[in-house]
């Protein structure tokens, strides 16, 4: 049961009193447990190491709160708002934290065992070294959560975006991924011993031969998102077969491209990668359309090959090369704006040259004895000497005789 002096204070408010006497009693370890919180404001509380096991604070305020270390297992948190609140180290099990707001949260190396945290806000979450075993993490998008080092055994993954992440190294033993989304995500050397992976879409995930598959439960799979390009097309797997065909496939590196290819980076990075990796036997396979301007280029590898390090060389090194090709072709149109401006400006003054030459010719057949009131004997015109009594030019064309004594 909760400490009443520790509850009285708490509800005398969080700065007034509450705040005030943790900053004096830091030694204290609150007991508030199987307290009624619900609905309290408790934003920026210190309730760090205090004791909630079992107690309500479902519909709680506790945004920007520190409960670090915090007993909170079996505690009702249901629709609470742990927006940014420090929950480092604190013990969560079998907590019901449905429909929380943890955006921002810290639970690193906190205790989530069979925590439920269904239609959980988990954007910006922070789950380093979290243990999340058997936790109920079912239908969350989980894209926008930073993990690592966790353990996720047993965990129901069921429904959930998990696209992109990275699980290299991760304990997934046991774990339920029922059409989970599992797209781009890296799984090298993870272990998915007796995972359940039906339904879920392996679009472009990454895996190599230190991943292990064994005895997965799979009836069938999807190598593309919107539930596209099922495997096996019909019927399910027969068991073991899942894991018999994916090993197989490792002797195979996908290199995608959303927006087309730069053949020329392509090629490139491709030569670089051979004289680089010379026993990773590597041989383009295939080149497949995959729609919305999508390609996929397969390139066969040696089964030892470390897949994940060649595929970051070969992007380097096409991105290296796609940057350094579009420097020289903007370079080369800038040459050839300034040559075209110079032939641009020549043909003018050709133009121009001729425009002249016409008027002259004009004025001189109009009205052949008043063209100029100056003696334009030996004057140059268009790179020549004209003589005014007698003209005699092939740049005009023609001869003009001026017969005025």
């Amino acid at each position: 049961m909760a400490n009443e002096q520790h509850l009285a204070l708490l509800k005398e408010g969080i700065q007034l009193s509450w705040n005030k006497w943790r900053a004096k009693n830091f030694v204290t370890k609150p007991d508030l447990s199987e307290a009624n919180l619900s609905q309290m404001n408790l934003n920026e509380a210190d309730l760090n190491g205090v004791n909630f096991c079992r107690a309500n604070l479902s519909d709680a305020s506790l945004s920007r709160a520190n409960i670090s270390g915090a007993d909170l297992s079996g505690v009702n948190l249901s629709k609470a708002n742990l927006s940014r609140a420090n929950l480092i180290g604190a013990v969560l099990v079998e907590a019901n934290l449905n429909n929380v707001d943890l955006s921002g949260a810290n639970l690193s190396r906190a205790n989530l065992s069979s925590a439920d945290l269904r239609k959980a806000n988990l954007n910006g979450v922070v789950f380093i070294e979290t243990t999340l075993y058997k936790a109920n993490l079912s239908g969350l998008d989980f894209t926008k959560a930073a993990i690592s080092r966790a353990n996720l055994t047993e965990v129901n993954f069921s429904e959930t975006n998990l696209s992109k992440l990275n699980f290299n190294s991760f304990d997934l033993r046991g774990s339920d991924f029922t059409n989970a989304n599992l797209t781009n995500i890296q799984a090298l050397e993870t272990n998915f011993t007796g995972a359940i992976l039906t339904g879920a879409c392996i679009e472009d995930w990454h895996i190599n031969s230190g991943t292990n598959l064994a005895n997965i439960v799979c009836d069938f799979v999807y190598l593309s998102q919107r539930k596209q390009e099922r495997r096996p097309s019909s019927g399910n797997f027969a068991y073991g077969e899942f894991a018999q065909l994916f090993q197989k496939s490792l002797e195979t590196l996908d290199l995608i491209f959303r927006n087309g290819i730069d053949w020329d980076a392509f090629a490139y990075s491709f030569k670089k990668l051979e004289v680089e990796n010379q026993g990773a036997q590597l041989d383009v396979q295939s080149i497949e359309k995959k729609g919305d301007g999508i390609l996929v280029v397969r390139v066969t590898v040696s089964p030892d090959a470390d897949k994940a390090k060649i595929h970051s060389e070969f992007i380097q090194g096409y991105e290296f090369a796609a940057k350094a090709l579009e420097a020289q072709y903007q370079a080369r149109l800038k040459d050839k704006d300034t040559l075209i401006s110079k032939h641009e400006a020549q043909i003018n003054r050709l133009f121009d040259i001729v425009e002249q030459q016409g008027s002259v010719q004009k004025a001189l057949a109009e009205n052949p004895r008043k063209v100029s009131n100056y003696d334009q004997r030996y004057s140059k015109f268009a790179g020549g000497n004209i003589d005014a009594n007698t003209v005699n030019t092939d740049q005009i064309g023609g001869n003009i005789h001026n017969n005025d004594a």
